[in-house]
């Protein structure tokens, strides 16, 4: 028989948590405690040196595949004094990203002059990276972003009001985002004097195009005389790098502007269109180091990343744009493709084949294109009604007016199952509530119901601590797993492993106050297993099983068992996750939940759940959906794991159906 015992660091509660006879907390549990962070506290508060631990997060968005790449050698310790710093003083920490400056005039390599996906990606990517910071630093981060439009326009025949534009919906997408780590940082605030007689975040659009030429002659006079572009394109690897992707972009941001044509506006030769690159490319970086030297005297002591490739070995280190991209490609000289698949591609517009893509429209305007599918075709009638918006970092949401008065009755459920194979979760919001009858009826339509001997087809989740059901019915946070980990098979191996249904469908009946807590967070495990691991971690997770054990209840429990932490999902063929936070006694008031690894030497033990600690609340990779009344969400329970934040005691209500 199996027997599970949790993983020794989790043994001894803290000594200030004060435990009763049977071992449970006495006062305010720690999983009741509402707080920001996704994780769980008491899984990483064996951390001590809290710079290494930023170290560690600030790695997990850097592009480190670089041929040239030097920062376990040098850059980890670099990045380590920075952040210690911040950490002795208790500052909030400056994450400084110099970028966004315009888009691309060439019509074969973007949709349009305003942002669109690619910039919404990238900016959430930030946001993520600071919340991640202050998830473990309770004096948290701040992303600022330095646009560079200007330092470059004028090179490249961009009119001041397109970069005033540009910027303008970039810092309009914050906001309708709720990005609120992200502040921006105009080219006059790191120049010294009085520039500017208004405050630059207020500039009107008449205001910025008439100060343009007064800070671009000011930013043109800072005075580099010692820097020699030769001498770095030379002895520089960075610098060459950036030299050639330069001379790359060029060739199709030039094309057909009147710097590629004779005073009679025909065109150059060939080897003087070569000339006039080189000269730009080199003028380019030239602007750049002047750019890069203010923004080093504005911000002194910041953590400076850059959307170009470096060695990072400090003080510059590269942001992984897009993960399973190469370092080059930014969003505002490509565009996004969305595959059929639901993965995403970054590349020039001309690099997709016109054929086989649509765009797909927001705001009115192109946003991104999408490979030709029926899925996202509900009908004409409903296609005028709903709209489709990508959720950060995975996931669909499909939304409509509630004036158009539709419900979930109205959507074709097989197309639902479709999507959900391609995004794991679909959030559906604005539609009206359905009674019992009519949740069971459509999500008979997903597939068969799983009906539960206590409960039926549909399970209340709502505070109701006299039925026993560990935590679920509590206000308490629950561990990170999967419905129906206890209902298990034995596969064609011969090994027990998991019976969950594949699906989970939510409706929020009552959502909580405005008062933070109560997020259901739902990580997708098959992108850990894609980009969150090294290939000997993925072996070692293949490798082994998890032991788990909690207490009979009203529902589930009461045996010891013994499950694969990696399996493939039948619906979509991925790898994916299988696990349970350990939930020690001292950290709740009702039954615990021990988990172990089977076959593991101690410090393998310690290895991986710390590392599944971390992964499962990384938020790369996980979604944190806030509740409002109405709302539905669809989950693939094979594919993502999930969990619910902690929250103040009140109305909150779900009804949940488990479909296969």
């Amino acid at each position: 028989m199996v027997v599970c015992v949790s993983p020794s660091e989790f043994m001894q509660p803290p000594s200030e948590i004060k435990l009763d006879s049977n071992g449970k907390p006495t006062g305010t549990a720690p999983a009741a405690i509402v707080g920001k962070a996704h994780r769980p506290w008491w899984l990483t508060s064996g951390l001590l040196d809290k710079a290494a631990r930023l170290t560690e997060v600030i790695s997990h968005y850097l592009f480190l595949d670089g041929k040239d790449n030097r920062f376990e050698v040098r850059g980890r310790r670099y990045l380590y004094n920075v952040l210690s710093r911040y950490v002795q003083k208790e500052e909030k920490i400056e994450l400084v990203f110099p970028g966004f400056p315009f888009k691309s005039p060439s019509a074969r390599k973007v949709l349009g002059r305003l942002p669109d996906l690619g910039e919404e990606l990238l900016l959430h990517r930030l946001e993520a990276l600071a919340a991640a910071v202050e998830d473990d630093y309770a004096p948290g981060a701040v992303v600022r972003i330095v646009s560079d439009g200007i330092v470059y326009g004028e090179l490249l025949e961009q009119d001041d009001a397109s970069v005033y534009l540009y910027n303008a919906e970039l810092r309009k997408m914050c906001v309708e985002s709720n990005l609120n780590h992200i502040t921006f940082v105009r080219l006059a605030d790191l120049i010294e004097g009085d520039v500017l007689s208004v405050d630059s975040n207020e500039m009107t659009l008449e205001e910025y195009v008439r100060y343009a030429p007064i800070i671009r002659s000011q930013f043109l006079a800072h005075d580099i005389s010692c820097y020699n572009i030769e001498d770095s394109i030379r002895n520089d690897s960075g610098v060459l790098r950036t030299y050639r992707g330069y001379l790359k972009f060029l060739e199709f941001d030039l094309d057909g502007t009147s710097v590629m044509m004779d005073p009679n506006e025909n065109p150059l030769s060939g080897k003087q269109k070569d000339k006039i690159r080189r000269q730009l490319a080199k003028k380019m970086i030239v602007h750049g180091t002047k750019f890069s030297d203010l923004v080093r005297a504005k911000f002194p002591s910041c953590v400076r990343l850059s959307c170009h490739e470096h060695p990072n070995e400090g003080p510059k280190f590269a942001l992984n744009l897009f993960p399973g991209t190469k370092m080059s490609a930014t969003p505002w000289h490509n565009v996004i493709y969305e595959a059929a698949d639901g993965r995403l591609q970054i590349g020039p517009l001309q690099s997709f084949d016109k054929k086989n893509y649509e765009v797909v429209l927001k705001h009115g305007r192109p946003y991104y294109i999408r490979e030709k599918s029926t899925v996202y075709s509900f009908g004409s009638q409903l296609d005028a009604q709903i709209s489709f918006t990508r959720n950060f970092p995975f996931g669909l949401t499909i939304s409509c007016s509630p004036s158009d008065s539709l419900s979930l009755n109205d959507l074709p459920m097989n197309k639902l199952r479709t999507l959900l194979g391609v995004h794991s979760c679909v959030l559906l919001r604005g539609f009206s509530q359905v009674d019992r009858d009519d949740m069971i009826k459509k999500s008979e339509e997903l597939g068969p119901i799983l009906r539960w001997p206590a409960y039926g087809a549909i399970f209340e989740l709502k505070e109701n601590s006299n039925w026993d059901v560990n935590s679920t019915l509590t206000c308490e946070a629950m561990p990170m797993h999967y419905d129906g980990l206890f209902k298990t098979k034995t596969d064609e191996h011969g090994r027990m492993t998991s019976d969950s249904p594949q699906f989970q469908v939510f409706q929020c009946i009552q959502a909580p106050g405005n008062q933070e807590g109560g997020q259901t967070l739902l990580t997708n495990t098959a992108e850990i297993l894609r980009y969150g691991v090294t290939h000997l971690q993925k072996e070692l997770l293949s490798s082994k099983d998890f032991t788990v054990f909690t207490p009979k209840n009203a529902v589930f429990g009461g045996d010891h068992l013994k499950l694969p932490l990696v399996m493939q999902n039948e619906l979509t063929g991925h790898e994916v996750l299988r696990w349970n936070d350990p939930w020690p006694q001292w950290v709740t008031k009702f039954k615990a939940t021990n988990v172990g690894i089977s076959d593991a030497t101690q410090e393998e033990e310690a290895r991986i759940v710390d590392l599944l600690s971390n992964l499962l609340y990384d938020r790369r990779f996980c979604f944190a959906h806030t509740w409002a009344t109405g709302d539905f969400l669809i989950a693939d329970n094979v594919e993502l794991l999930h969990s619910r934040t902690a929250f103040v005691p009140g109305p909150r209500e779900l009804w949940r159906i488990h479909v296969n």
